[in-house]
């Protein structure tokens, strides 16, 4: 399996509950690759999705948000065998649905495609996330290097759109939940993407699949590792998963304070901490210890001052 569809497999696997969250998703889902037909005087829409998972997930959304029951859906294969489910919505309940998700915007008797793609469907954190999931389900995809090869093929994420003006609107939105992305034009379509791997996993983290962000970690690491072979001698991959494990455990506490307001409650010198180990995330404790001036143990045990302080309200 490649590594968009571990992506896609994780994010599919953990269920959206909130019927604000199915409707964003589904927005995201037929914005990716939605195409518009009309049979007579009704609107429809078709729309594909990769694997019987998605197929089900999508035509559950539609029939518990909805009431719509799924009439017509086709299969073909691509090149890789992978089946390709062709979603098709019509008829008056197609209308009230492509309305309702702000997909098309109707003024008197005009009826246009509504290219702020949020619209009517993203209000808070959670909506655009699912949004998100659902577009990159959709048109995502993502390359990384083969962690055994010595090609420079680099890492690479990426979202199409049609139109420049939701690829803008997609751009800044990820930009304000802290992923910076860039975009570029080829053919006719507009495509935000990203170079960085470590803004790939700032994507993957805010989709929701932590699993993939690990893997990828670990990925990265296990590329450095056979490309460098004395650091490959003397590299234990069971502690660097520990390590990677803890100092995202770290980074997400010092998150949840910041976005609680409790941050600034914190004694000075476990801000400061806080504030080395974001800044210099790669660090392992001996780096950061040494960079800061304290033994190691004084830094363990501050950034577990920090953990348990960002935690104090759980349970």
């Amino acid at each position: 399996m490649n590594f968009s569809n571990t992506v896609k497999e994780e994010i599919i696997g953990k269920p959206i509950k909130d019927k604000c969250c199915k409707k964003a998703f589904l927005a995201g889902l037929m914005r990716g690759n939605g195409k518009l037909f009309s049979r007579g005087e009704y609107l429809g829409l078709d729309f594909y999705v990769y694997g019987e998972n998605t197929a089900i997930l999508a035509a559950n959304f539609l029939s518990s948000v909805y009431g719509y029951e799924i009439r017509e859906m086709s299969t073909t294969y691509r090149k890789d065998k992978k089946e390709k489910f062709v979603i098709s919505i019509f008829g008056d309940k197609a209308a009230e649905i492509l309305k309702d998700l702000n997909i098309l915007t109707v003024d008197g008797e005009d009826t246009a495609v509504n290219l702020n793609i949020f619209s009517g469907v993203c209000e808070k954190e959670c909506c655009f996330r699912a949004f998100f999931k659902g577009l990159f389900i959709s048109v995502g995809n993502i390359t990384v290097p083969d962690e055994e090869s010595s090609l420079n093929t680099g890492y690479h994420l990426e979202l199409v759109f049609s139109h420049y003006a939701p690829a803008l609107l997609a751009s800044e939105k990820l930009s304000e939940f802290g992923v910076t992305t860039k975009i570029t034009r080829r053919k006719d379509n507009f495509i935000v993407y990203i170079k960085s791997a470590e803004e790939i996993k700032n994507f993957i983290a805010f989709v929701g699949a932590p699993v993939s962000v690990l893997k990828l970690t670990e990925r990265m690491i296990n590329r450095e590792v056979s490309n460098n072979s004395n650091r490959q001698a003397n590299c234990d991959l069971g502690n660097v998963n520990r390590q990677i494990e803890a100092t995202e455990k770290h980074l997400a506490a010092i998150k949840k304070l910041k976005s609680s307001g409790e941050f600034d409650k914190l004694k000075p010198e476990l801000q400061k901490t806080a504030l080395n180990r974001e800044l210099y995330s790669d660090d392992t404790l001996s780096e950061l210890a040494e960079r800061m001036n304290i033994t190691k143990s004084c830094l363990n045990h501050r950034l577990r001052k920090i953990t348990e302080f960002a935690n104090k309200d759980q349970g």
